[in-house]
């Protein structure tokens, strides 16, 4: 494997595992932390399919998450998928129904739903300390 070959696929091993289970605990706390220093907080929902069509993207090993405004001007997310490299798979080549290879416009997200979250519900009442 040359120099080269080895700085690729250390870099798609390190992005492939960005991300790390931080427990409820500390979630709930960094939820709080936040609404606490900016006064408001949002839970913005996207749902499993579109994720994995994202995922399922040739070369993807990731999604980065965008803050962004939607068309009402509130705050919302744009998710596109990310290769080893950390570019973003905005298209690719596939092979289509006919057995051809054709380029593919990458997947690029919105529409979530605006839903209460988790973190506005009364920790302490269930017995969990958040602070």
């Amino acid at each position: 494997m040359t120099q080269k070959e080895t700085i690729v696929k250390k870099s798609a091993i390190s992005l492939a595992e960005v991300g790390e289970h931080i427990g409820f605990e500390k979630g709930a706390k960094m939820v709080k932390d936040y609404y606490d220093a900016f006064g408001e907080n949002a839970c913005h929902f996207v749902g499993r399919n579109i994720l994995m069509k994202m995922l399922e993207q040739p070369g993807c090993v990731g999604i980065n998450m965008y803050k962004a405004l939607n068309d009402e001007g509130k705050q919302t997310y744009v998710f596109v998928g990310v290769d080893s490299t950390g570019k973003a798979i905005l298209e690719y080549t596939a092979i289509n129904d006919g057995g051809n290879l054709a380029k593919e416009i990458g997947l690029v997200t919105n529409r979530f739903s605006n839903k209460p979250g988790w973190w506005e519900w009364d920790f302490e009442d269930i017995g969990i300390s958040v602070k």
